[in-house]
């Protein structure tokens, strides 16, 4: 998918309350109230941060996330899309402007076509526009769909404007732009000042 299921719901990325390894309790909750003495047992314990109840409790909490994650795509089989864009595919880039400013809805809900170059290692693309202009962070896989067109289009693969170490370098990292939430990209702000200016 590109992202977490809980990005995907939420648009935000996942934060446990707490770091297990430095958290003060790590025990389950008691059914009542302790007795003083139980209770500095209990922290005595806690203090000495074993490290087999870390893992175990490392186990549990990986069990957890890896359950809840089968169970979400599970739930959402019917709306979660795995395109799996390859090299020259036509995509469209969600306008994620118009949806954090009331003004912007007559706006493009879409922008492009753009070309997918490549994928990296966090799942996003790497892609660029119609003329080669490579956008330099990728794009998650939740802001693009697939893009129709009437004919196949043959996009060679030296008409990218980018330089073959810079490519491999974002295809390398986990690197993903997916601000959602708040202003817009750099990139896309990037974008829409070339490609929109003459609709405003």
């Amino acid at each position: 998918m590109g992202c977490s299921p809980y990005f995907v719901t939420t648009g935000t990325h996942p934060l446990l309350p707490a770091n297990i390894v430095e958290a003060i309790y790590l025990q389950l909750l008691p059914n009542s109230l302790l007795s003083t003495t139980d209770l500095i047992a209990h922290q005595a314990i806690d203090l000495q941060c074993c490290q087999e109840d870390l893992d175990c409790l490392h186990s549990h909490v990986l069990s957890a996330h890896c359950l809840a994650a089968i169970r979400f795509k599970t739930e959402h089989a019917a709306t979660i899309h795995d395109y799996n864009f390859k090299t020259g595919d036509l995509i469209l880039m969600r306008n994620t402007r118009i949806e954090v400013m009331h003004n912007k809805k007559m706006k493009p809900c879409y922008l492009g076509p753009l070309v997918v170059i490549s994928c990296n290692h966090g799942g996003a693309y790497i892609i660029c526009e119609l003329d080669g202009s490579v956008l330099h962070c990728p794009i998650a896989t939740f802001h693009l769909v697939p893009y129709f067109a009437r004919e196949h289009i043959t996009v060679p693969s030296n008409a990218f404007d980018i330089d073959t170490s810079r490519l491999r370098e974002l295809e390398q990292t986990e690197l993903i732009n997916d601000d959602n939430t708040s202003d817009v990209t750099s990139e896309e702000e990037n974008y829409l000042s070339l490609s929109l200016s003459d609709l405003s």
